[in-house]
């Protein structure tokens, strides 16, 4: 089968012939349609990703999939070949195992049927980008009424934010540093939309909401002493803070709870990312396409500060 191999840190992902994954017990082997871009992707072809995860050389890339089921482990009662799933490779080991390639074998705990409203290359863009966003907005507990800030919310994390705290009923003020990402998080219903670059930020937040604002979803590169200064500017009493760029330092903000959140495989928070994607309150926002052999090209466009998700078309032959 074709995939996209990393033979070695720092050398570019080759389209090679590499055999089919093995299937475990607890595992579904995928024929893979659909994929997409993620931050963490190129964190892995760079050698960055040995630093919290195991993988060795060579590797076949790609986290996010929606495909059919081709055929299930012994373990696996409630999936059969052809069926449609969705979800995310998260074992980055020697051999084929992720999902830049036609055939890619997932535990059935990373995957979940894909609702027939949705197709394969919107579903190919949810995975590890929804399910990280489901978690950012669970450890901010927001509810109904919450004014949430949503920081660097134009990537596919952001916008999938954004998306999840509406559908909770919490209003969303928004970052992008760009004219097409703020039209992207308009477009989403961010009731706000700010410029993420502008040393002035905390100070347009609290001239909109003097009372300070219920939490901060924190998703750019920044210092910790940066996002505190934020917080402390922002946030009402008991306010929340939840960050994937491991910027939350909880001891700094005393009567505030914040924490780091490490986007990771969760199939309930995948069963209601599809539940909210059927229900047409969750869409994808592909903005860019890139076939399997241009994988380098999606890379530089995802690394170029494109808005919204970068899908990967996946087509066997």
């Amino acid at each position: 089968m074709r995939a996209q191999l990393l033979r070695e840190s720092g050398t570019d992902p080759e389209l090679a012939d590499v055999p089919v994954p093995a299937v475990g017990d607890d595992d579904v082997l995928i024929r893979v349609t659909a994929s997409s871009v993620n931050p963490r992707d190129l964190h892995i072809a760079s050698g960055e990703a040995a630093a919290y995860m195991t993988y060795e050389y060579p590797v076949v890339l790609g986290t996010d999939l929606a495909g059919t089921v081709e055929r299930v482990g012994a373990g696996v009662s409630d999936l059969a070949a052809g069926d449609r799933v969705f979800g995310t490779v998260h074992s980055m080991v020697a051999g084929a195992r992720g999902s830049f390639a036609e055939l890619a074998a997932a535990p059935r705990s990373s995957v979940v049927r894909t609702p027939d409203a949705v197709d394969d290359e919107s579903a190919g863009a949810l995975g590890h980008a929804a399910q990280t966003a489901w978690q950012c907005v669970e450890a901010v507990a927001a509810s109904t009424g919450d004014v949430v800030l949503v920081h660097g919310a134009s990537g596919g994390v952001g916008s999938y934010a954004v998306q999840v705290l509406l559908a909770r009923g919490a209003r969303v003020m928004a970052t992008a540093r760009s004219e097409p990402g703020a039209e992207l998080l308009r477009s989403l219903g961010a009731e706000d939309v700010l410029d993420g670059s502008s040393a002035d930020l905390g100070e347009s937040v609290r001239d909109r909401h003097p009372e300070g604002i219920a939490a901060i979803v924190h998703l750019v590169p920044q210092a910790p002493a940066e996002l505190t200064a934020l917080a402390r500017q922002v946030l009402a009493t008991g306010g929340r803070v939840a960050s994937t760029t491991f910027a939350a330092e909880p001891d700094a903000l005393p009567g505030m709870v914040a924490g780091n959140v490490f986007g990771h495989a969760d199939q309930a928070a995948l069963q209601a990312i599809a539940d909210l994607a059927a229900a047409g309150r969750l869409r994808a926002p592909v903005t860019r396409s890139f076939p399997l052999e241009q994988l380098t090209d999606a890379f530089a466009a995802l690394g170029g500060g494109s808005t919204g998700k970068i899908a990967v078309r996946i087509a066997a032959h």
